[in-house]
């Protein structure tokens, strides 16, 4: 009767065990504990400008994922035309968490430009300006910067500027404000690099 009873307390013991193993390996506790993966330096996209700075922008707003993937397209511009366009997407586990889009169009009243290419990616959040005379617009979701970059006369159409807008789809649990900041430093870096490659001829204004 002592070694049944011996029997069945082994018994209920290893299933304990085992459930708590399972539950282990669910809930990721340690030593089950999924990897955090970090941004490589080398597979940021070129067109977001200093990679240092990039990175750590990218890390203060990034939602944690085992492994993260950039995909960045630029079309130069040539002498002559308006044709530059940059896109930079960012995921994290196979999930699309940022894009960074800077393109060069026609000069337009704020207003006209944050409603055709800002105010989705915002919702419902407040737009605030961040750059003095330039035409700026933040939140804790996105940064636009809307800058000039081919005067008058060089162009047929008038003065084209470069429209630079950050949004970030999917975000970690930081602070509204660090993410704002963080997202003004990313759209700052791709205008730099932007008023580079579109051979931009107006003088640059991003340290208003």
């Amino acid at each position: 009767m002592k070694l049944a009873r011996n029997g069945y307390v082994t018994a209920v013991a290893a299933i304990a065990l085992a459930a708590l193993g399972c539950a282990a390996y669910l809930f990721k506790i340690p030593p089950f504990s999924e990897e955090h993966g970090e941004i490589n330096a080398s597979a940021v996209c070129q067109s977001l400008g200093s990679v240092s700075k990039a990175k750590t922008a990218l890390t203060s707003v990034l939602p944690e994922a085992s492994s993260y993937a950039f995909d960045d397209e630029v079309q130069l511009r040539t002498d002559g035309d308006d044709s530059y366009r940059s896109d930079c997407f960012v995921s994290g586990d196979g999930n699309q968490l940022m894009s960074v889009t800077a393109e060069m169009m026609r000069d337009e009243p704020l207003k006209d430009w944050v409603e055709s290419e800002v105010a989705e990616s915002a919702g419902q959040q407040h737009l605030s300006p961040f750059l003095g005379e330039v035409k700026s617009a933040a939140s804790p979701s996105v940064a636009a910067i809307f800058m000039p970059c081919v005067s008058p006369g060089n162009i047929p159409g008038g003065q084209y500027n470069i429209s630079v807008v950050v949004h970030l789809k999917n975000a970690k649990n930081a602070s509204a404000t660090d993410r704002r900041k963080s997202l003004i430093e990313l759209a700052r870096g791709a205008a730099e690099y932007a008023q580079d490659k579109g051979k931009c001829n107006a003088p640059s204004e991003l340290s208003a």
